[in-house]
């Protein structure tokens, strides 16, 4: 059977096409745009890629044609796929009716730490020697790609609550009937599709009225949004984490050591080698969505013990390297919540050094705007930061930085060489913010830093 998608250069398309790979499909695919990881992971799967939407494609006589929600009535290979009634679907429903369905589904939702939570029940998953299927949209450390079928009847998705296709505006996430929901935080994202956190809440209400109450919801206790949808209606089992001993599963920070507790009592010190009040909460997850699938009958010390060899994942606060003493790392945040919890994650850990931020505003709900005001606050723990303008904003971000003293916007990534060499000394950090390629930001840097 031949599958061709369109849209394929996505994480979680690119993610689809490596599975109908192992499963025996020939998969050929289009997008404009091919950056790496994914591009990497396509071309090691010899998946062939036309740079274009061009309806010559069409010739090749697909089987099945997978639609990604950056596709669009009107544009000509959707109006011709159409009009001809050529066999298509979408990414979400494809998956779910062909892998999902026979397997234990963890789902890990929420606006933040998706990819993290994801890829740490999946380290941990491989490391107390299950072979877990998985989707996830970056590639962990020490994993070599981001998405397999795995050998063993579990699974673990990132539940993303972006619309599914441009036939099909319901989350992605209600595709996946899930097992194990693990809901992180919600906060009002995708200005390009919601209007306010409300219609977020009401898609993700119409997956949990769809759960068998069989299912579990793993809920952070600390998050009001979350709470606003419990109160909605929930019919499946609900354990909660935070901060708090009251919660199903906690973390108390003693000094520089974290204590995990279970129903009150004390399980074990926690030291993982991920750092940020953010990834305790997203161990905290992990740990507990695998405990809750009880025919895998594992210690909760051992769930402990292998989160804390979690190395981390490409692009979540990785670190690139070590240049004139300057440490380098880069992160997909991209969100102004995401954007704080990574400078305070280096702040907070890194004593004694300045911290550092280069930010690319690519995101659709920073390029329209919808959260300047929280973004204008959100570097009040970093020494400096350089918002690079691409010019694709729909608001004036020099304007919005004018009277904030540590943030200067730059229209030209060339500046930054002069403004790198001006403000860094010995032992500093540097973190580079965007959900785009970090490549070109990332050799910039590295130049300046190495000419220091």
């Amino acid at each position: 059977m031949h599958i061709h998608i369109l849209g394929i250069s996505g994480t979680f398309m690119g993610s689809l096409a490596a599975l109908a790979t192992d499963m025996g499909f020939k998969v050929t695919g289009a997008d404009l745009n091919c950056y790496p990881p994914i591009s990497d992971q396509l071309s090691r799967l010899n998946i062939e890629v036309i740079p274009n939407y061009d309806l010559e494609q069409l010739e090749m006589n697909p089987d099945l044609i997978v639609i990604g929600n950056v596709m669009s009535r009107g544009m000509p290979i959707i109006e011709e796929i159409l009009n001809k009634k050529i066999d298509f679907t979408s990414g979400p429903k494809w998956l779910a009716e062909n892998i999902l369905k026979d397997k234990t589904v963890i789902a890990v939702s929420g606006t933040h730490g998706k990819t993290t939570t994801s890829s740490l029940i999946a380290f941990m998953m491989k490391d107390l020697g299950i072979d877990t299927g998985y989707l996830i949209g970056g590639i962990p450390i020490g994993f070599n790609k981001s998405a397999s079928l795995g050998q063993d009847p579990y699974f673990i998705i990132e539940a993303d609550e972006y619309d599914t296709a441009f036939f099909d505006k319901r989350s992605k996430m209600i595709h996946y009937k899930p097992d194990v929901l693990i809901i992180n935080n919600i906060e009002f994202d995708h200005a390009d599709i919601f209007k306010d956190v409300e219609e977020i809440l009401w898609q993700f209400h119409q997956l949990i009225r769809v759960l068998p109450q069989k299912s579990k919801i793993i809920a952070n206790n600390e998050d009001k949004n979350i709470a606003n949808l419990i109160n909605m209606g929930a019919w499946s089992e609900i354990e909660y984490f935070g901060t708090e001993k009251s919660q199903s599963w906690s973390l108390g920070k003693v000094e520089n050591d974290y204590k995990f507790y279970r129903n009150y009592k004390k399980v074990n010190s926690f030291k993982p080698k991920i750092f940020g009040h953010h990834n305790m909460m997203n161990s905290l997850a992990a740990i507990a969505s695998i405990a809750a699938i009880p025919e895998l009958k594992i210690d909760q010390r051992d769930l402990i013990e292998s989160a804390e060899k979690f190395p981390g994942v490409k692009r979540r606060l990785e670190f690139i390297g070590e240049f004139s003493t300057i440490k380098l790392f880069d992160d997909f945040a991209h969100h102004p919540t995401a954007i704080v919890a990574a400078i305070n994650s280096l702040s907070n850990t890194q004593e004694g050094s300045d911290t550092f931020a280069v930010v690319e505003l690519a995101s659709n709900t920073m390029k329209k705007g919808s959260l300047k005001s929280q973004l204008s606050k959100s570097f009040n723990n970093c020494k400096h930061a350089w918002i690079i303008d691409s010019g694709d904003t729909k608001w004036d971000i020099k304007e919005a930085f004018s009277k904030i003293e540590n943030v200067s916007v730059l229209s030209d990534l060339n500046d930054l060489d002069s403004e790198i060499k001006t403000h860094i000394t010995a032992n500093d950090n540097i973190v580079i913010m965007t959900n785009r390629s970090s490549l070109t930001i990332k050799e910039s840097l590295i130049n300046s830093l190495n000419s220091i």
